[in-house]
């Protein structure tokens, strides 16, 4: 320990790359006092907008300096300490370049820099033209040229002290402590979710986010999307208009203007009744005690079922978790073809009809963490409010594998919170527990696994026993829930929606219609399960889709609200009743309407409309309905194209 000593390179590394955080954050103190509006924005919300910003910038400089530490590695060489100088001026420039474009862009448009600048940049004159007449173009050059100037000296005088001294010995375990370092200050989070744009989202207020963001990240974030072709075309939308429009009836029809809202006003409630929307991971209709009361799978939900309206030809539009809580909140397909929605933070802000129940507590629980998929962003940003219990936030409960606390654990603690709030209250429970591992918690309960026959597994489409049991188990966990605040005051004045958000792909399954397997619907068909006042038991077989979901407990609540997006109220008699259906996973896409017992597909190895619960699911019907075949056609084309369109224009 006598002779310890911090080798100089090391040091500089680190004094480079704490140094340009400290740059970017000064930056980003600029930009709040050049920006911030007159209203009162709370000193909460900008500590934080800031503290999210300063681990952005955190990643920013230390991804900057990587390139740095690596040359550090090799032995000095004075053309290679030259290089290493102009080389990152050079950088630098670019990088002070993006800053400046960053501060033009959001005094034009109120957003920081993001990838609709290369649109923008397309017409290149009238851009330019623009630019010149709008900013001061030779005082930011002049700047430009300073700051790069003034970081060339400053990098200059820490090279030379980095290569000032030579060890006689390498010291290349620094090199590993630089890299941890770098490391985790670039995944930026104490979590096994990196530091995302949708952490900025944390508040409704724009330039909170927008403060907390940093325009190097959020320009690659939405370029990624951009450069894929994530987009919608108006001209495809204004084509199936009259189509689209009549069927979600539309009253004030405007192609041009491409109207899709709607005024509903359902019959007014003598009270303000509570909402749970229940969003159960991998609950396929096919694998449910609804298709195979042989294995009695989810007894616990058929149980419920018992007590409401059992959907049986309920659809998710696409496959995907993330994907299904994007639909769920906003009424919308997830046409993403990258990814998903959430994670594009060019269409973070959504309509929701969640934030229509105004004076309502809001909730959201979840096992995991809502850096997943980014659907924070989503959540936060667009439903005001919202209190997010997540991994990290429940007092006195452990993890218990990849995603997150278990669903048992996580429902006691809703039924807790639930049961403490005395306002009328939405809560969004999402489980998560029945995924691969298909961990079975410690603290169980007195649920007990059953090990079943391997053949008869396989019959019903089960990998084995640990999938089956970890069904089991999110079912009796969600009976627990129940029996925990069935005798709550609140539990009477409550609508409770239960639904998968999406199935899972089988080859085969015991009782499910070959349709079903051979037009690949299972991964689209959960049970839906609506309880609550005033609603008889019931089985509804029309097609229902989870678009739908908002919609329908705005209708149940009684309140009026503006309908924006593809959602109708299922409770509603008078629509007509249709699922949209998009496989958007891989190339090329599968789309798809489901109306009246057809399902209209568009697929490259196969088109028409077929019977889709029936064993003849191979026949075409096309030639013997042909008006009712053009209709379903239209519709799912034109369904894609407007959910594209709108989820662009859903502010």
């Amino acid at each position: 320990m006598k002779n310890f000593t911090v080798p100089r390179r090391f040091g500089a590394f680190l004094i480079f790359s704490f140094c340009n955080a400290a740059f970017f954050s000064l930056l980003r103190v600029v930009f709040y006092f050049a920006n911030k509006p007159a209203e009162i924005l709370g000193s909460a919300p900008v500590a934080k907008a800031f503290f999210i910003g300063s681990r952005f910038d955190l990643r920013a400089a230390f991804i900057f300096a990587l390139p740095l530490g690596i040359i550090f590695l090799f032995p000095y060489k004075k053309w290679l300490k030259k290089f290493t100088l102009w080389l990152y001026t050079l950088a630098f420039a670019a990088i002070m370049l993006i800053y400046f474009v960053d501060f033009g862009y959001y005094a034009y448009l109120t957003e920081r820099l993001n990838a609709y600048i290369f649109e923008l940049a397309a017409n290149t004159v009238t851009s330019a033209e623009m630019v010149w007449q709008s900013y001061p173009v030779v005082t930011l050059a002049l700047a430009l040229i300073a700051l790069s100037a003034a970081f060339y000296f400053a990098l200059k005088a820490l090279l030379n002290f980095a290569y000032l001294k030579q060890g006689k010995k390498r010291d290349y375990w620094f090199a590993l402590i630089g890299l941890i370092i770098a490391a985790a200050f670039i995944h930026g989070r104490f979590s096994q979710y990196p530091l995302r744009w949708s952490n900025a989202y944390f508040s409704k207020n724009a330039f909170v986010s927008a403060l907390a963001l940093n325009p190097m990240q959020n320009l690659f974030d939405t370029y990624k999307f951009a450069k894929s072709g994530v987009t919608f075309d108006e001209a495809k939308t204004r084509l199936y208009y009259d189509a689209v429009a009549d069927y979600l009836g539309v009253k004030e029809k405007d192609a041009q203007k491409l109207n899709f809202e709607r005024i509903i006003t359902p019959p007014a409630k003598d009270k303000a009744y509570n909402v749970v929307v229940i969003l159960t991971e991998s609950f396929a209709y096919d694998k449910s005690s609804f298709n195979n009361p042989e294995l009695q799978t989810t007894p616990m939900m058929a149980a419920l079922a018992e007590k409401g309206r059992l959907f049986t030809n309920f659809f998710t539009p696409t496959a995907g978790t993330a994907k299904g809580v994007f639909t769920s909140v906003t009424g919308l397909p997830d046409t993403s073809t990258v990814k998903t929605s959430s994670r594009n933070p060019m269409i973070v802000s959504q309509h929701t009809l969640i934030n229509d129940l105004k004076d309502y507590k809001k909730f959201y629980f979840i096992g995991g963490s809502t850096n997943w998929g980014n659907i924070r962003g989503l959540l936060s940003y667009n439903i005001e409010g919202l209190k997010i219990f997540e991994e990290g936030t429940y007092e006195n409960v452990e993890r218990n594998d990849v995603w997150g606390l278990s669903d048992l654990d996580m429902f006691r603690y809703a039924a807790k919170e639930l049961s403490q709030t005395k306002e009328p209250f939405f809560a969004f429970i999402q489980t998560s527990g029945f995924h691969r591992p298909y961990t079975i918690p410690e603290d169980h309960g007195d649920f007990k696994e059953i090990k079943q026959d391997e053949n008869l597994l396989k019959e019903y489409g089960f990998s084995g026993n640990a999938e089956y049991n970890s069904m089991r188990f999110q079912d009796y966990s969600m009976g627990e829930f129940f029996k925990l605040i069935e005798n709550q005051p609140f539990y009477k004045d409550t609508y409770f929606l239960i639904y998968g958000d999406h199935g899972l792909t089988v080859s085969s399954s015991k009782n499910t219609p070959k349709g079903i397997i051979d037009l690949e619907l299972t991964t689209n068909n959960t049970p839906l399960i609506v309880l609550g006042p005033g609603i008889e038991p019931s089985v509804d077989d029309k097609p229902a889709s989870q678009a739908d979901i908002t919609a329908t407990f705005s209708g149940l609540l009684g309140k009026p609200y503006r309908e924006t997006a593809l959602g109708r109220n299922l409770f509603d008699d008078s629509i007509s009743r249709g699922a949209f259906i998009l496989a958007s996973s891989g190339a090329p896409l599968r789309i798809g309407f489901i109306e009246d017992g057809f399902y209209y597909v568009i697929w490259p190895s196969k088109e028409g409309m077929f019977k889709y619960r029936s064993k003849d699911d191979d026949k075409d019907y096309c030639g013997e309905y042909p008006k009712k075949c053009e209709r379903m056609k239209t519709l799912a084309q034109g369904l894609y194209e407007t959910a594209k369109y709108i989820t662009f224009h859903n502010k």
